[in-house]
């Protein structure tokens, strides 16, 4: 009996494809027809002393149904995560013109224009003393809270110092020690900062602040009026 050489076969009965055409697919329908040639090509040119047997045929079914099926699924989660970009970049647009706070130990101050900041407390605090300085380190605001829960709190300062005088225009530093009684407690400092810009990617938008450099919406703390 004279030997079938498969591997020859296959190559000239399979439509003339190469290995370049099949790893050229790209879609699920594709994906089935190339291994159904391959498959027909297979059995054609099988042995006829050891044939294909069903288990074989059921198994490389259940692989291409699983490949086929995996890849519609990252289709369907691709367009998902496409439309929730798209909305996201959306709603982070109305933020503009709008004034937001952010983590930040230093606070942008314009002359006899209020200045709002504000804290990040991580734990209960039964005293938390929040200081404004200047560059040189001198204190210009003291504000004392007590019995403060975890969250967020907002304060306004009015550009006067200890002394009522009026201070410029100008960048300030913001120091806060909280503490539960002798334990320190873990505060994140708060600065206010305008939206000017948004600036949409596909993976997380940058958002312009001016003076105050960019953000993304992760650290957005609070969205004030």
């Amino acid at each position: 009996m004279n030997n079938i050489n498969a591997n020859s076969s296959i190559n000239n009965n399979v439509d003339n494809k190469t290995t370049s055409d099949f790893d050229s697919a790209t879609n699920p329908l594709d994906l089935q027809n190339n291994f159904l040639s391959l498959l027909i090509a297979q059995i054609k040119n099988q042995d006829p002393t050891d044939p294909i047997k069903n288990t074989e045929l059921t198994s490389q079914l259940a692989q291409i149904n699983t490949a086929t099926g995996i890849e519609r699924l990252n289709n369907t989660v691709g367009k998902f995560s496409d439309k929730i970009n798209q909305n996201q970049n959306i709603q982070i647009s109305s933020l503009i013109g709008h004034r937001v706070m952010i983590p930040n130990s230093q606070i942008v101050h314009t002359k006899d224009i209020k200045t709002e900041f504000g804290i990040d407390l991580i734990g209960y605090a039964t005293s938390a003393e929040i200081k404004i300085l200047d560059e040189k380190g001198k204190v210009l605001h003291i504000k004392t809270i007590k019995d403060a829960k975890p969250g967020i709190y907002s304060f306004t300062w009015d550009g006067l110092d200890l002394d009522k005088n009026t201070v410029p225009t100008g960048k300030y530093n913001v120091n806060v020690i909280a503490k539960n009684k002798d334990k320190d407690i873990p505060v994140e400092i708060l600065c206010e900062a305008l939206v000017h810009s948004i600036i949409t990617s596909s993976r997380d938008p940058i958002i312009d602040l001016g003076a105050m450099g960019t953000t993304t919406l992760s650290k957005i703390r609070k969205i004030l009026k």
